[in-house]
């Protein structure tokens, strides 16, 4: 179904994840005020003249997400005009867009209004939303009108009880990150110093949660094996194994990854993680029309 159309939001989609690693470049390297407090404009130019490291990181970011978020426009619109009968592709076509246009707007506010740590945080997972709509949408495209297994109410309900549990975790994450928490604990998995701060508790509160998180996922990658749902138990074999990786990552970084690419690779994998639980969650979700028609004909026949 609108192959042109499925290829073009798939280069879309991984037009996000690069906005993404960018813009977790940008918080690893500190270089939120690298255009001052100007914007859309960098030191109150268009293109900025001898930038510094710092200035050519977060004008770069800037540039890629508005290349982006006209592409994500564009794809939008298309959709809308090219795909009339399918209500859940427009949905995520529109979300895409939306979200796309408040992680811009919080980026904006960032940088000309300073904002809090804590609203900071909500930028990296707002940006994921809006990639997890593309990916899920990208998915739509290709498969078209294919049928699948119907999944049961008890795995269902565990796949949103998962993906909202990720974005809370994932909000803990950013939030380390802003709040210049990342090494405020010493060791791993368990913070070994006698005095703790506020940072190491926020430090220690994301682990727990993180490894809480691990061991959901293979709770419900369980139910899946045991519902014998193909497609729901090979989706949940990637997440934790994105999930390990995330993990392994979040080790590295504070045992001494102190390289810009791990912190990198660390937002990248969630990213992941995150991108195949949202859609096994929304294929879980429109299994239930599928549900009800058959009980329906069932009733009739």
């Amino acid at each position: 179904m609108h192959k042109k159309l499925a290829f073009f939001s798939g280069f879309v989609t991984l037009g996000m994840m690069l906005v993404l690693i960018m813009g977790g470049t940008v918080t690893k390297t500190d270089s939120g005020d690298g255009c001052g407090t100007d914007w859309p404009l960098c030191h109150g130019k268009l293109i900025p003249t001898n930038p510094s490291v710092e200035t050519m990181i977060e004008y770069s970011h800037r540039v890629v997400s508005g290349i982006e978020g006209l592409l994500i426009i564009a794809l939008a619109i298309w959709t809308f005009i090219a795909v009339k009968h399918r209500v859940d592709v427009k949905i995520f076509a529109f979300l895409a867009f939306i979200f796309m246009l408040i992680q811009s707007i919080i980026g904006a506010g960032a940088v000309i209004w300073q904002q809090s740590d804590a609203i900071l945080a909500l930028h990296f997972g707002i940006s994921l939303v809006s990639f997890a709509s593309l990916l899920i949408l990208t998915i739509l495209l290709f498969e078209g009108d294919r049928e699948h297994k119907v999944v049961s109410r008890r795995l269902r309900s565990h796949l949103y009880g998962l993906s909202i549990y990720t974005m809370i975790v994932v909000y803990t994450g950013a939030y380390v990150r802003h709040l210049g928490a990342t090494y405020a604990c010493v060791g791993w998995p368990i913070c070994e110093q006698e005095v703790w701060t506020f940072e190491s508790y926020v430090q220690m509160g994301h682990r727990v949660m993180a490894g809480l998180l691990v061991l959901y996922t293979l709770y419900v990658l369980y139910l899946a094996r045991k519902e014998m749902n193909r497609l729901i138990e090979r989706g949940m074999m990637a997440s934790l194994f994105f999930i390990l990786l995330q993990v392994g990552t979040g080790a590295w970084i504070v045992l001494g990854g102190h390289a810009t690419y791990v912190p990198l690779l660390h937002a990248f994998l969630i990213t992941c993680y995150f991108g195949i639980l949202s859609y096994l969650a929304y294929h879980a979700y429109r299994s239930t029309d599928r549900q009800s028609d058959s009980q329906l004909k069932d009733m009739n026949g």
